[in-house]
């Protein structure tokens, strides 16, 4: 079904807005005319955004300035709640359906505006939750995207009764980020004495002891949990992303050797079975030619074509991370979300096309928002195993209501005995049996 706009401008920020509401998520083909004959002539589905109404009884929607406008501004954002949802852009435009710009709450979302702005950087010069609009008036843990596109299709159909929108349904999509595949073999001799001399001089008897059985003995390696995942793959009918990290060995980048054979052929059998990525390597987010031979490594291994990304330590600045995953093919990142804190950093749980801001353009690049990531939980809110499957089990049900997109970011290093991880499979297990059971 077709929908027709009326808007008095139609820019590069409307042009966004619509397309991904209308024609991705909404399943109507959108077009815009600044010519109110023309609007008021069409007998299909039809909206009004603009500062006024023009007929009786019509669909009409409040336009501020945001979408209009060409450049970057620091503007003071009033919140308003509307049917408990925490909305922007107030307006007070006689009989409009709403009393807010919904449009430009979206892109404000979505563009990730707040993110071009002055902010506090942590250590990592990172935008955190802390700086965000979302955290700062309590509502990160909300959809608000989702649930105003919702609003919009009720309004749609409460006006137009013979509207027909796709059926969409909760989908679940697990993710791993293979950081270092190995905890103790594989490393090469420096690496491996420099580790067990560092362990002696701590007194760390018992580290001491299992990487003697690891590396002389044969054990298992705590962080080769690679069976058991195709094992819970096979339980749950998942098909998993897996980010490998492929980077030079710096402060940051502690993966395993690209040239070692067992690396590479463990690299080889998940491309063959599951589809993968490149997590670049924290350098590579101030470096392209570090991001380009970071990929070509694994094309290379894989004898793939890659075009999925994650940032490693989630290193986002925009746009000059997004603009740099184009240029070298990357058509879909991973990255939206927050190392400190769970819920929905561009306020949806839903994929969209990311919009270059600065050159005002809507991109190729396909964002896939997650909302909960292991080390998150445990080292950054400090809960509990059982406090954390009560976690993830309201945020499956936030995102089940909205009918979205569930994806969680869990580590191999996660399912180890090391590190505090003793008691943390039975929490991932927790998920998938929810996410599995929500997305019958």
């Amino acid at each position: 079904m077709d929908i027709l706009i009326y808007s008095k401008f139609n820019s590069p920020r409307l042009a966004f807005v619509c397309y991904q509401v209308f024609d991705i998520w909404l399943g109507l083909k959108h077009s815009i005319t600044a010519h109110s004959e023309v609007y008021q002539r069409y007998e299909g589905i039809k909206l009004n955004y603009s500062e006024e109404n023009i007929l009786i009884a019509e669909l009409f929607l409040p336009a501020s300035t945001l979408l209009k406008a060409t450049s970057i501004e620091n503007t003071r954002r009033t919140i308003l709640k509307y049917n408990k949802i925490p909305a922007l852009f107030k307006t007070e435009i006689p009989h409009s359906a709403l009393p807010f710009d919904l449009f430009a709450t979206i892109f404000f979302h979505l563009s990730r505006y707040e993110e071009y702005l002055s902010f506090q950087a942590d250590q990592h010069e990172r935008f955190t939750y802390k700086e965000s609009w979302a955290y700062q008036n309590d509502c990160l843990h909300i959809p608000i995207v989702d649930q105003l596109v919702l609003v919009l299709k009720q309004l749609i159909i409460e006006k137009y009764p013979h509207a027909v929108f796709p059926e969409r349904a909760f989908l679940f999509k697990p993710t791993y980020d293979i950081d270092m595949a190995w905890a103790y073999k594989y490393k090469g001799i420096v690496r491996t004495l420099g580790g067990l001399l560092k362990d002696t001089f701590q007194g760390n008897s018992e580290k001491l002891q299992e990487k003697w059985q690891v590396l002389v003995h044969n054990k298992s390696d705590p962080y080769y949990t690679f069976d058991l995942f195709s094992q819970l793959d096979q339980q749950h009918n998942m098909a998993p992303i897996y980010f490998f990290l492929l980077g030079d060995y710096s402060k940051y980048d502690k993966n395993i050797n690209i040239h070692q054979k067992d690396f590479r052929y463990l690299v080889q059998h998940i491309a063959n079975t599951h589809s993968i990525g490149i997590h670049p390597s924290y350098r590579s987010n101030t470096s392209g030619k570090r991001l380009k031979k970071e990929i070509e490594r694994l094309k290379n291994i894989t004898k793939q074509t890659i075009s999925k990304s994650r940032q490693h330590f989630l290193k986002l600045h925009l746009p000059t991370t997004y603009r740099n995953l184009l240029k070298y093919n990357i058509t879909e990142d991973y990255s939206m979300g927050y190392a400190g804190q769970i819920g929905f950093r561009a306020g949806t749980s839903l994929p969209f096309y990311w919009y270059d801001l600065q050159s005002e353009t809507t991109t190729k690049l396909l964002i896939h928002p997650f909302q909960i990531m292991d080390v998150t939980l445990k080292d950054y809110l400090h809960l509990t195993p059982e406090q954390a499957k009560n976690t993830i089990s309201e945020m499956i049900k936030t995102i089940r209501s909205v009918n979205g997109t569930f994806c969680s970011l869990w580590h191999n290093s996660s399912f180890s005995t090391i590190g505090g991880w003793e008691d943390w499979k039975e929490v991932y297990i927790h998920l998938l049996e929810e996410a599995s059971r929500s997305n019958n």
